[in-house]
């Protein structure tokens, strides 16, 4: 995370299905404009949800502040320049998306469900919001957005405990598994 000034950028990573509840990043963004009226929440991913989700981008009158990139093979470009990675599932096994985010020094702001819970403690290396709360989600992301030296701590606590998820220490566990 950058202390450039902050350009208020989100990314929501996931298939268009009803449980990823990208409706709930969608009505989120409605408090984040208020504040930021130039933000944008980039939705990556397809799936059956594109037309309702489209609808909802509509009717919360968010045209400017959001917008769907599809299927996406270069995610990394899009978490260089997010200054949140937010994520709204109902359900998770574990988000490998938040892995992701937390390794390239984003910060998190997701629901609370198991697979989140496995990767983030609220509040040292990301926050959990409840499910379907956009205004806790706001907060939190707004939270963010306004004070660097917080997502700088967050980012920091985050890189540090998504090293145990990659390449070296997975496999290094897969070795001493294998060699018992």
């Amino acid at each position: 995370w950058s202390s450039d000034v902050c350009s208020s950028d989100l990314l929501c990573v996931g298939e268009l299905l009803p449980n990823k509840n990208q409706m709930m990043a969608i009505r989120m963004m409605r408090r984040i404009t208020e504040r930021y009226p130039g933000a944008l929440l980039l939705l990556a991913g397809n799936g059956p949800e594109q037309e309702n989700l489209e609808r909802e981008i509509k009717s919360c009158g968010m045209e400017r502040n959001v917008r769907m990139l599809g299927y996406c093979t270069h995610l990394q470009d899009y978490q260089h320049v997010a200054d949140v990675l937010v994520s709204c599932s109902h359900r998770e096994g574990l988000p490998l998306n938040i892995v992701e985010a937390m390794m390239s020094g984003n910060p998190v702001v997701a629901t609370e469900n198991r697979g989140h819970r496995e990767l983030i403690r609220d509040g040292e290396n990301g926050f959990l919001v409840p499910k379907d709360n956009e205004a806790a989600m706001a907060e939190k992301v707004l939270a963010l957005l306004g004070d660097v030296a917080l997502a700088s701590e967050i980012c920091s606590a985050a890189k540090k405990y998504a090293e145990k998820y990659g390449d070296l220490n997975v496999k290094q566990e897969l070795k001493r598994i294998y060699e018992m």
